[in-house]
C-alpha cells in the first residue's frame, strides 16, 4: 500500500477522503500528529505528538468489509505484543477498543473509527505508544512508553502492523485462511466475551448482560427480556 506521511493533519480520516475523491484508493494517511483527531459518535480523539495516527482507506469490493473490521484490532494485539512482556494482556474491548491490563483494571491504549460507504472503507487508528497522557483521560488511557519504561519507535510499529495486515489480506485472499479463522481470533482477544457488560447505544439506550457469542455482525447479549444481538455501541464495563 502506499503510504502518504504528514507531519500534522486535521484529522488523517478527513484528509484520505478527499483523496478517495479523486479516485485514489488502496492507501494509508499517517500523521505524526492531529489537531481535531476523532473518535466513535463525534468524540475527540487527543492526537499529541508522540502517538500514532493512521488511516487504511481499501475497496470494499475487494475487501469484505466484515471481516477488515475484526482483523484490524487483531492485527493491532499482535503487533503490540512483540513489544511488552509475554504477561502482560492486551485485548479487545467491543467493539474495537485495544485495552491492556493495568492492575487488575483496563485501561485504552488504541482505538479504531472505522467509515463505510459503496465506495471506500476507511479505517482510522489511534495507539498512545510516546505520547503523555492528559489528566482528562489518565484514569482509562495508558501508553506503551508507560508499559515499557521508555520510547518505542512508533514507526516500526506502524511498519510491522502494516506488514501483517497486508499479510493476512493476502492469505484470505489465497484462501490460506478463512473468514472464521479471523473471527476466532478476535474472540481470543475479546475482554467482553463471557462477561457481564453495559453497552451504550447511539439512542443513548443502555443495554446490559452476558456476552455469549461474537459474530461479524456484532455481539450476542443475553439480557432480562432474552437473546439480543447488538451491532454497535460503546461498552461502559466489563466485569
Amino acid at each position: 500500500m502506499e503510504i502518504i506521511h504528514l507531519s500534522e493533519v486535521d484529522s488523517t480520516n478527513e484528509y484520505a477522503k478527499k483523496l478517495v475523491e479523486d479516485n485514489k484508493k488502496n492507501f494509508v494517511v499517517l500523521a505524526d500528529k492531529q489537531s481535531c483527531g476523532k473518535g466513535r459518535w463525534g468524540r475527540v480523539w487527543y492526537s499529541d505528538e508522540g502517538g500514532l495516527y493512521f488511516s487504511i482507506v481499501i475497496d470494499p469490493n475487494e475487501y469484505n468489509p466484515k471481516v477488515v473490521n475484526l482483523l484490524v484490532p487483531i492485527c493491532i494485539v499482535e503487533t503490540l505484543k512483540k513489544y511488552v512482556d509475554k504477561d502482560i494482556e492486551i485485548g479487545i474491548k467491543f467493539p474495537n477498543d485495544i485495552v491492556v491490563k493495568i492492575d487488575k483494571n483496563y485501561k485504552k491504549i488504541g482505538g479504531i473509527l472505522v467509515e463505510l460507504t459503496d465506495k471506500y472503507m476507511i479505517i482510522g487508528v489511534g495507539i498512545d505508544v510516546n505520547n503523555p497522557i492528559r489528566k482528562e483521560i489518565r484514569e482509562i488511557a495508558v501508553s506503551l512508553k508507560e508499559i515499557v519504561g521508555g520510547d518505542v519507535d512508533r514507526l516500526k510499529i506502524f511498519s510491522d502492523f502494516l506488514q501483517m495486515f497486508e499479510n493476512y489480506l493476502k492469505k484470505l485472499a489465497n484462501k490460506e485462511i478463512d473468514e472464521y479463522e479471523i473471527l476466532k481470533k478476535y474472540k481470543k482477544y475479546s475482554i467482553t466475551l463471557g462477561k457481564y457488560v453495559k453497552i451504550l447505544l447511539s439512542n443513548n439506550k443502555i443495554v446490559s448482560g452476558k456476552v455469549y457469542d461474537i459474530d461479524f455482525d456484532g455481539i450476542i447479549i443475553g439480557t432480562e427480556e432474552g437473546l439480543e444481538k447488538i451491532p454497535s455501541g460503546i461498552c461502559i464495563q466489563v466485569r
